[in-house]
């Protein structure tokens, strides 16, 4: 199979702005050829730039690009251009940071008044940052996160296939903040912001209607960024928000809910993503953690989600702490400022829950939607699958999320108000069979390395 290579309208739109791409006044900013060898981002100095830079930059500014061979697993080429940018965004505390989204653009000519754009959110939930996804979708990297890999057949088939363009934030940020919800969302919006200044990305500047898409661990930044976006990035042209199996209404009993159980060593791997991004926390850990949990957490550093999971199922995170840590008053104010239902979404929102998830419980979604209707938020969508759980609650959000999502970006207004359904099964609905034969050719195609998104 051939290495991608960029289509004659990418180097045309980039020949149009001097082969640079370029941020409001801001320098120009050349687009780098692509990496001679892939390398963890741990060894990659694209991904760490000198702090006085992103100092200078304003939050979505775009530091640098580079061209990049777009895989899944590594090997498995995709046929449609690709860029990363590095780029300013802004911590939990207001301290600049840089992270790195990455641009996936179908090859062809874009529709007149440009693309659409979709942000989607794969659940890293993972501190090692050869876990994040502009790693994961190059080739040549190591397919350590399969499960990412996995999900952005997403993205691909239901995003790039249709014609849109997108992104994929690295939105836990320099220090692989895993639950760090402000940050993660901030991180997501100036994703959005980089990339609508990207000219290759074929868009049309803030006025690009923009949707956002995740599940499970995307959901932290995605969900959060619906509340977040008015007074944060208030300029971009969101014009829906989807999120299922919602993690961040109820991380305090996720946390509880999980301790000692299957997927304990995937869940308490937030204890030490928010003690990345929050001092207090690893002061916490630090003061009141026995030898034998702080090698347990320490594991978590090393890998993957998939092999988190994994390791040591079943094993009392809680018990190997002094007194109650989610009592302590410094973690109850950081789950405070990283629970959603601080804010009203200004957007339509879209948000599904299995009513019997075994790792998230549906209550805090319960809460968060409840809540939103009390404040008479302008859409909220709110389905509560009864015979699901969250594994599978993966597959059957998709052709809800998808059908949502189109419509909100082919411009056809989201019902007002807040509507809750109940079904007991979305397998046996007509979307779920139409879902399927629209967006798995599309992942068959891209797999088998025919261009996607082209022809829309």
């Amino acid at each position: 199979m051939t290495r991608p290579h960029l289509s004659a309208c990418a180097v045309a739109a980039a020949i149009a702005v001097l082969p640079f791409a370029t941020v409001s006044a801001q320098p120009a900013v050349p687009i780098e050829p692509v990496p001679t060898l892939t390398v963890p981002p741990e060894f990659d100095d694209f991904y760490r730039p000198a702090a006085g830079v992103v100092a200078a930059a304003e939050p979505g500014q775009v530091l640098r690009i580079r061209s990049i061979a777009p895989a899944l697993f590594g090997f498995v080429h995709l046929n449609i251009d690709a860029w990363q940018l590095l780029y300013r965004t802004t911590d939990s505390h207001g301290r600049p940071v840089a992270t790195v989204t990455t641009v996936l653009v179908p090859r062809g000519a874009a529709p007149e008044g440009g693309r659409n754009l979709l942000s989607y959110q794969i659940a890293q939930d993972s501190l090692p940052q050869y876990c994040a996804p502009s790693y994961l979708m190059q080739s040549g990297a190591l397919p350590a996160n399969y499960v990412g890999g996995i999900e952005a057949f997403i993205p691909l088939a239901a995003g790039v296939g249709q014609g849109w363009t997108v992104a994929l934030p690295d939105y836990q940020g320099p220090n692989s903040a895993f639950a760090a919800a402000r940050l993660n969302a901030q991180a997501t919006l100036d994703g959005i912001r980089a990339v609508e200044s990207f000219a290759p990305a074929q868009l049309s500047g803030p006025q690009t209607p923009t949707a956002l898409w995740g599940y499970s661990g995307g959901t932290v930044p995605t969900a959060f960024a619906a509340e977040i976006a008015g007074s944060y990035a208030p300029e971009l042209n969101i014009v829906g928000v989807a999120a299922g199996g919602v993690a961040g209404g109820s991380l305090p009993e996720g946390l509880r809910h999980n301790n000692g159980g299957v997927y304990s060593g995937l869940i308490t791997a937030a204890i030490e993503g928010l003690a990345n991004e929050y001092p207090e926390v690893r002061r916490v850990l630090e003061e009141n953690l026995d030898p034998l949990g702080r090698v347990m957490l320490g594991t978590k550093k090393l890998f993957c989600q998939s092999v988190n999971t994994v390791i040591l199922p079943f094993f009392d995170y809680l018990a190997h702490f002094r007194g109650d840590p989610l009592q302590h008053p410094d973690i109850q104010r950081v789950l405070a400022d990283v629970a959603l239902g601080q804010q009203v979404p200004s957007m339509p929102v879209y948000l599904c829950h299995a009513q019997y998830d075994e790792i998230i419980p549906n209550v805090g979604t319960d809460r968060v939607v409840q809540w939103y209707r009390e404040q008479n938020a302008p859409s909220v969508t709110y389905v509560r699958e009864l015979v699901a759980e969250h594994i599978s609650g993966a597959i059957t959000s998709i052709p809800g999320i998808f059908y949502w999502v189109r419509d909100r970006l082919d411009g056809i207004p989201a019902t007002p108000g807040c509507s809750i359904s109940n079904p007991v099964s979305v397998l046996t609905e007509p979307q779920m069979l139409e879902a399927v034969l629209e967006l798995v050719p599309v992942a068959l195609r891209a797999v088998i390395g025919q261009a996607i998104g082209a022809d829309r």
